[in-house]
């Protein structure tokens, strides 16, 4: 579960699941690169204020130990959309 505030500075939850498959470049195993995809559901309150949406999107990561940042694209329409997100995130 994620809740960020969009372009529009409105709050957007998401909530969903992950697959990554993940690739090591070094013999000890601290770089790794990974692809996969993302599925949930989300809400935007420019869209029907708030009715949830469902998403599948690409995955892809780059990571050092415990460092992930993690990026996904959403797709858009002609002047609207085509984003690159992007969040770290940190393993216990």
């Amino acid at each position: 579960m994620m809740i960020f505030k969009d372009s529009h500075k409105e709050w957007q939850p998401i909530a969903g699941y992950a697959w990554e498959k993940g690739w090591h470049f070094d013999k000890r195993e601290k770089f790794r690169v990974g692809l996969g995809f993302t599925a949930g559901i989300t809400a935007r309150k420019d869209f029907a204020n708030y009715v949830p949406l469902p998403i599948v999107l690409p995955i892809f990561s780059a990571s050092y130990n415990n460092v992930n940042m993690q990026f996904t694209y959403i797709p858009g329409t002609y002047n609207n959309g085509n984003v690159l997100f992007g969040w770290l995130r940190y393993s216990f």
